[in-house]
């Protein structure tokens, strides 16, 4: 019997976000990813001077969102699509964008203040090697803001099922709330409060020990 061919859900993801990234704001994935922007704006609390990354950050427009809110703030954006970031560049050339594997960052140690990911870690293959750069690429004390996908409990199992067999689009798989959580602890990080809830939306703030 012929072996199951693995799947390579970052080659999936960069083709899928090329083809969308001329007019992502306007695709379905565009207007899927509003409320996790929203989220994100609405619970970081960002000060003067900051330097921020933003990881899966598509044409760049979350970080457009968060510097009129924190005028002060230095932005930089990180997507794994070639075209994103083309996009991003053009639209926003007050921030510096990278092309890059999330799971694999481009930046020295400590040189941010916050690492925000916006429905993006559920394209990620080995998410706790995220979690491991996303700690390293913090100042101490430096903040991690996740806003993904949620789902109730019961249902689950069932959306893992169908990404698994019918999702071309480079996800991986969704996470409850207890399992980010879980994840944050084991690479680290403190974290920060309750899981924040807002539609289909769950949201973890995490920091980098100070020592």
């Amino acid at each position: 019997m012929m072996k199951k061919k693995k799947k390579n859900h970052v080659e999936m993801s960069r083709q899928h976000y090329n083809k969308h990234a001329v007019k992502f704001d306007r695709s379905m994935d565009g207007l899927f990813s509003a409320p996790f922007k929203q989220e994100i704006v609405r619970l970081a609390p960002i000060e003067n001077g900051d330097v921020v990354l933003d990881v899966g950050c598509a044409n760049g427009k979350l970080l457009t969102m968060l510097k009129e809110r924190h005028q002060g703030m230095i932005g930089v954006g990180l997507d794994i699509s070639e075209e994103m970031i083309r996009v991003a560049r053009e639209k926003h050339p007050e921030f510096t964008f990278e092309c890059a594997n999330a799971e694999k960052l481009p930046f020295d140690n400590g040189t941010f203040d916050w690492v925000i990911c916006s429905a993006s870690f559920h394209h990620f293959p080995a998410p706790k090697e995220f979690l491991k750069e996303a700690i390293r690429v913090l100042k101490p004390a430096g903040k991690l803001l996740i806003a993904e996908i949620h789902f109730p409990k019961v249902t689950l199992p069932a959306y893992n099922f169908y990404i698994e067999k019918f999702n071309k689009e480079g996800d991986v798989r969704i996470y409850s709330p207890q399992q980010l959580k879980m994840m944050l602890a084991e690479s680290g990080f403190h974290v920060l409060g309750k899981t924040n809830y807002r539609f289909q939306v769950q949201a973890h703030m995490a920091m980098k020990p100070e020592n």
